[in-house]
């Protein structure tokens, strides 16, 4: 649990630091980027090998843009020694990670409604490697709620239709974990942080003595036969306290999983350095770097090649970042592949490390996941 406290105090220093410094500075680097003709990329690449990098899909780089990118042409216009004029069509598309916007396939617009990675976590450079596998899907369902008064007593406020976001943990080879871990969030409106997200330390929150606000409806743990049930009567009348069903013994069971997966998760995702390339065309190669004398990270896109998900086709992007924060003695560096019409990136792995400057104590964490299955939903 310290070490667990300490990441976390570590993760709150490089958000902090992140947040100051992407805005920019009077010292930043410009960003690099290669032109098409320099790196001999059109809108009709010549035909490559690529090799997967962690990914089981196969990728190819023998196609076009696919039709499932939303594709925006600019044309550049160059001036010969002739005097002609030749035009060249550069693709773009630029991704939006952690953003569940509809998707558009060949006219159709599709929204993911579930998908399914395979995770791994290190802990510590001495521990073993955990690994599971985490499902998530979002769905309308109608959930009973009940409010507790004052004085005690159980309000019933009948059945309400919710938003039931439902993520399966399922160990592989795991700390202490037996068996399927289910969540079940309920939410009167739709939320994309409780989707893409796995699972995250702040949703604890959740079991204020108060409740929450009117954004949360209730949640389920289920383990091994048992159940924790709560829901929160704050949306449908003001004035109660959340009502608890069940007995949650079994999650001190799970905990150093739970902790365990989401310091994995934070290693890999905690990236506001995905900003830096948030306005670039990500079909394009190029990489850049910044930094104040303090903090710096470098990072770099590339584009290879195809990947297939639910029966469609969508680009894919490699891509690599770097960040050192010397104040924080933080470092973060990973690498992965995304699709810049897909939120979810297909693969990460990544490395996250940080030294308590009093103490000398080292966290040093590894996670790495892979996206395996998406599900849409034609809207």
């Amino acid at each position: 649990m310290k070490k667990f406290i300490g990441f976390s105090l570590a993760l709150l220093l490089l958000g902090v630091a992140i947040s100051g410094c992407i805005g920019g500075s009077p010292t930043e680097v410009p960003t690099e980027t290669t032109t098409p003709e320099e790196q001999g990329y059109t809108s009709t690449p010549t035909p490559t090998q690529s090799q997967p990098q962690g990914n089981q899909h196969s990728t190819t780089t023998t196609t076009p843009l696919d039709q499932s990118t939303t594709q925006t042409q600019t044309q550049t216009e160059t001036q010969t020694s002739t005097g002609t004029q030749t035009q060249t069509e550069v693709e773009e598309a630029y991704w939006s990670p952690w953003n569940n916007e509809p998707i558009e396939v060949n006219g159709k617009e599709y929204k993911i409604v579930g998908y399914q990675v395979n995770y791994k976590v290190q802990p510590s450079p001495d521990s073993e490697t955990y690994e599971y596998k985490i499902e998530k899907s979002v769905r309308k369902v109608k959930v009973h709620i009940y409010g507790m008064s004052l004085s005690g007593g159980k309000v019933d406020l009948g059945e309400q239709e919710v938003y039931e976001y439902l993520t399966v943990i399922t160990p592989i080879k795991a700390m202490n974990m037996e068996d399927k871990l289910i969540f079940r969030f309920w939410l009167p409106k739709e939320s994309n942080e409780m989707f893409l997200y796995p699972w995250d330390v702040g949703w604890l929150g959740f079991f204020s003595p108060m409740g929450s606000s009117g954004d949360f409806s209730g949640l389920e743990f289920e383990y091994m036969g048992e159940k924790l049930t709560i829901t929160n009567p704050t949306p449908y009348k003001s004035g109660l306290f959340p009502y608890v069903n069940g007995n949650g013994d079994f999650m001190e069971e799970v905990s150093d999983d739970l902790n365990n997966l989401y310091m994995g998760w934070a290693a890999m995702i905690n990236l506001a350095l995905w900003s830096a390339w948030s306005d670039k065309n990500v079909l394009v190669p190029q990489h850049g770097s910044w930094s104040d004398g303090l903090h710096s990270w470098k990072w770099k896109t590339n584009p290879d090649g195809n990947v297939e998900l639910s029966g469609m086709t969508f680009r894919v992007v490699n891509a690599e970042w770097n960040y050192s924060g010397g104040p924080e003695n933080i470092d973060l560096s990973g690498k992965g592949r995304f699709s810049p019409k897909i939120p979810i990136p297909l693969y990460i792995e990544g490395r996250f490390y940080s030294k308590d400057p009093e103490t000398g104590e080292e966290v040093e964490v590894y996670g790495e996941y892979e996206l395996e299955d998406m599900k849409l939903e034609e809207i």
